[in-house]
């Protein structure tokens, strides 16, 4: 696995990612089987994002009425916005939201071209909190490829926005040193959780070895030719 090209980008040491990667990477895996195992990486990088929320001491009483030097996160309650990336990021966004349902949600669709020589990404619609510049946001998307799609919602989380990008966490199951690349090349401070760095994108920006669309396979919408290519989903 390449190295992380910064100290921003975080990819959790989970014992449990060989077995899953393989189940989800595997192109003999069915859609349930997919959806399965993506969800148990989903929910450790989930977590892993969490752990980058700044947080402050929180005492608690223990049942044995003892005192525990507990933390909680200081944009839990209401300062926290999970933002997907339509299609593929809403099963990432999902599983952040179930271990904070109370943070809001935003919504950004963008599409690549894939007529272009560069799969350069087009932005159709975005719906974000009015005052998400007040939150810490959690940008989801699976598939970190060229970066483009990244890089545009960034461009309009930030620039429209008017969020820092110091209170920014991109999370993705599979990136590749590109995509990190052009993404710290313009968004140096926004923080990375990627569960694999892959070897690089090939010749059609697709990335290698890849696990396929992510979204059509974790959605069901398959087909026998999608199976056959490693595309970004």
């Amino acid at each position: 696995m390449p190295t992380p090209p910064n100290s921003c980008v975080f990819v959790p040491q989970c014992r449990s990612f060989p077995y899953l990667f393989t189940k989800i990477r595997d192109l003999k895996s069915s859609n349930e089987s997919f959806a399965f195992y993506s969800s148990r990486i989903m929910t450790v990088l989930a977590e892993e994002a969490l752990g980058l929320v700044p947080s402050a001491p929180f005492p608690v009483e223990t049942p044995t009425q003892a005192m525990f030097a507990g933390t909680r996160l200081i944009e839990e309650e209401s300062r926290l916005c999970l933002v997907s990336i339509i299609r593929a990021g809403d099963s990432l966004m999902e599983a952040a939201r179930k271990l904070v349902p109370q943070a809001a949600v935003g919504k950004i669709l963008i599409q690549r071209d894939e007529s272009s020589r560069e799969k350069l990404p087009v932005h159709y619609y975005s719906k974000l909190p009015p005052d998400i510049d007040t939150r810490f946001v959690i940008l989801c998307d699976p598939m970190l490829g060229t970066g483009g799609s990244a890089l545009c919602a960034l461009d309009i989380i930030v620039q429209q926005g008017g969020v820092s990008p110091k209170r920014i966490v991109f999370v993705c199951v599979v990136a590749s040193p590109e995509g990190l690349q052009a993404l710290h090349a313009r968004y140096p401070e926004v923080q990375v959780v990627a569960g694999a760095i892959d070897e690089g994108l090939n010749e059609e920006k697709y990335i290698m070895p890849g696990l396929g669309d992510f979204g059509d396979r974790f959605y069901n919408t398959t087909t026998s030719t999608w199976l056959k290519k490693e595309v970004e989903g």
